[in-house]
């Protein structure tokens, strides 16, 4: 590898001829996927010193032809494995449940894009019972099979019973004089996708009040099921909590019919055919403080706006026609276009998840279950201007993509990579997770870049959580964390409490810069609904 510096002007040209290319021959890289890296040699050719607040000006131009050019060639090495995905038939097949696509997209995470795993965090008033808790989790894995799976990775992958079923512990409980220290324990640990069930549950118990965490593997549930769940393990643990009450278990799962209802509520026959991978893309990314592109311990950072806070917020959104959404991206937008400062003029993207239950009749699945999809939004920065000026641009940029279906093309996208050979997706992963992995030791790989996201889930719970006569008086999701340059940010409402939160990689992002980013947003958003 050359590296040439030019002093004085704060750029570095790297060259990467040779490390590169022995390392994909040795571990067959190119010979599986070879037109991808053929963008490889040089994709960040200039990187500016980071004291240069505005050194996107020297960057933009070709870090985003390569970025888009990098993913167009993924999704074309995609292509070329398409093929129908075959129906075995064997004693090993029996009582499974299908790995729908969305699943299969969420499990791949594993290798070195995302944590795979949310989270929930609890707080009541008073004290659970820890043994009919244990018994109404025990009966929520009957209720919702999947939790009680693991994945198989076959060609057609699908999820499996766990055999000894009965011997897996779901639930534990922990007694502590510091609460929060074995919260955030809870919520740092990993999560083992080969040996631990798709849902683990920690009771922590201090003196006075219980908290309940919940972690759910990604692969089977996304943040809308999530919340299902919270509300399955209420309703069960309430039943038991009753005396001489009879609890009913009519097991739930997953299949086709929520995606042929949505594509025949949409008028969609052949949904794959329609399927674009280049509208999912952002052609945009930001300047952010990186340190390294690394997946070592997690963290989290979060932020809350009071009730009274929310009210305001809320009498302000009504008055200008806009959702909490809408007030939730132009906040985000304001405080990076104040972190990054990308240029004047440019549109900039910020990514976004929707449920796609809201095609559904009833807007609910029939199970718990993977079923979200994503649009962006693009609005460029502009000089003093006001939050309502932001919000305004914010409003024309939603009010367009619901009007085009948002998500849909996620779904298209679902049914495309169900008829994909999932070995070689799998394997694809695994080996662009050991590029990712040695890229990340250069400079010019880290770049001091960002690529943002927001999933708004609404309302944790309309009505208080109730677990028997315990009511929750806080309560609150958390995201899977993404690898470097991603970055999720989560909002959920309970209680007429709003929660950001986001999560990082340690060894990736300051504690300072992750809080900062957050800190700012919710400030954006106060001082719009000051008295």
């Amino acid at each position: 590898m050359k590296i040439t510096i030019k002093p004085g002007i704060n750029k570095v040209k790297i060259s990467y001829e040779g490390i590169f290319n022995d390392y994909f021959k040795k571990n067959k890289i190119l010979e599986t996927m070879p037109s991808i890296f053929s963008y490889f040699p040089n994709p960040f050719e200039t990187i500016s010193n980071n004291s240069d607040q505005d050194f996107t000006n020297h960057t933009y131009e070709k870090i985003l032809s390569n970025i888009k050019d990098y993913y167009r060639d993924i999704n074309n090495t995609f292509g070329k494995h398409v093929n129908n995905a075959s129906q075995k038939s064997s004693k090993d097949r029996l009582k499974v449940i299908p790995a729908n696509g969305h699943d299969r997209c969420n499990y791949v995470a594993r290798y070195g894009i995302a944590n795979f795993q949310i989270q929930a965090v609890i707080k009541f008033d008073s004290r659970l019972d820890y043994d009919k808790l244990s018994k109404a989790v025990r009966l929520s894995v009957e209720s919702e099979p999947v939790l009680g799976c693991r994945f198989v990775e076959s060609d057609p992958p699908y999820w499996k019973r766990i055999d000894d079923v009965d011997k897996i512990k779901f639930c534990f409980i922990e007694e502590t004089n510091n609460v929060d220290d074995a919260v955030s324990r809870f919520l740092e640990s990993p999560l083992d996708m080969d040996k631990d069930p798709m849902v683990k549950l920690k009771l922590i118990r201090s003196d006075i009040y219980d908290t309940l965490c919940i972690k759910i593997n990604h692969s089977c549930c996304d943040g809308a099921g999530t919340k299902e769940y919270i509300q399955l393990l209420s309703e069960l643990y309430s039943s038991i909590d009753q005396e001489n009450s009879k609890v009913n278990i009519q097991p739930r799962i997953s299949g086709r019919k929520d995606q042929d209802k949505l594509f025949s509520t949409l008028g969609i026959k052949n949904p794959e055919i329609g399927w674009n991978p280049y509208l999912d893309l952002p052609k945009t990314i930001w300047a952010f403080p990186l340190k390294y592109v690394k997946t070592d311990s997690i963290r989290f950072v979060k932020c809350s706006l009071t009730q009274e806070q929310m009210d305001l917020l809320s009498k302000y959104g009504k008055a200008r026609g806009a959702s909490i959404n809408d007030l939730l991206l132009t906040a985000y937008y304001r405080a990076l276009f104040h972190i990054s400062r990308p240029l004047y003029g440019i549109p900039m993207d910020i990514s976004s998840t929707i449920d796609l239950r809201r095609y559904l009749p009833n807007q609910k699945a029939e199970s718990i279950r993977n079923f979200s999809g994503g649009f962006n939004t693009r609005i460029a920065r502009i000089r003093d201007e006001s939050f309502d000026g932001t919000l305004s641009r914010i409003m024309q940029e939603t009010k367009k993509i619901k009007n085009g279906n948002a998500g849909l093309q996620n779904a298209r996208g679902a049914e495309f990579i169900e008829k994909m050979n999932f070995n070689q997706i799998s394997d694809y992963f695994k080996r662009t997770s050991k590029f990712s992995d040695i890229a990340s030791m250069y400079s010019a790989f880290n770049g001091n870049i960002c690529m943002p996201g927001l999933s708004n889930i609404g309302f944790v719970s309309k009505s208080p959580i109730k677990f028997g006569k315990s009511v929750a008086n806080e309560a609150y999701i958390l995201p899977p964390v993404v690898r470097a340059p991603g970055i999720l940010l989560l909002a959920g409402t309970y209680n007429g409490i709003l929660t950001l939160i986001s999560g990082y990689y340690k060894g990736s992002i300051s504690h300072k810069d992750a809080y900062g980013l957050v800190a700012r947003i919710k400030d954006e958003l106060v001082n719009v609904c000051r008295p």
